[in-house]
């Protein structure tokens, strides 16, 4: 049984972190560098709302079949968290190669400053 309670407050976070979202992707667009960051969070704040949009009428609904309604909730959901999940594996390689290079830089510096050995 599906509890609508539950699905409230979904709605609730969903549209609230849907905006915001879509705010800070429209304020990085600004930034000539941050234009695709920033509509990638266009889009994810899109799909949030989306998914607010399916889940009020979940709620909103007499009908008792409401599968398609479901699918499509948890479809806009699914797809909200494979871009989130696919920019944080891209975050944590940028990190990792970030490292890898101060580390190798750091090691040059000391190497031409006569301090390594």
């Amino acid at each position: 049984m599906l509890n609508k309670e539950q699905l409230k407050q979904l709605s609730t976070w969903a549209g609230f972190v849907g905006i915001m979202t879509i705010i800070s992707g429209v304020l990085s667009c600004i930034s000539v560098i941050a234009i695709i960051p920033g509509v990638i969070s266009i889009i994810l704040g899109l799909k949030l709302r989306t998914a607010k949009r399916y889940s009020d009428e979940i709620i909103e609904s007499v009908d008792v079949n409401q599968e398609s309604r479901i699918n499509l909730l948890v479809s806009e959901l699914a797809t909200y968290f494979k871009i989130q999940g696919i920019l944080m594996i891209i975050s944590i390689i940028l990190i990792v190669l970030g490292v890898v290079a101060m580390v190798t830089f750091g090691f040059s510096a000391m190497n031409q400053a006569g301090m390594y050995y």
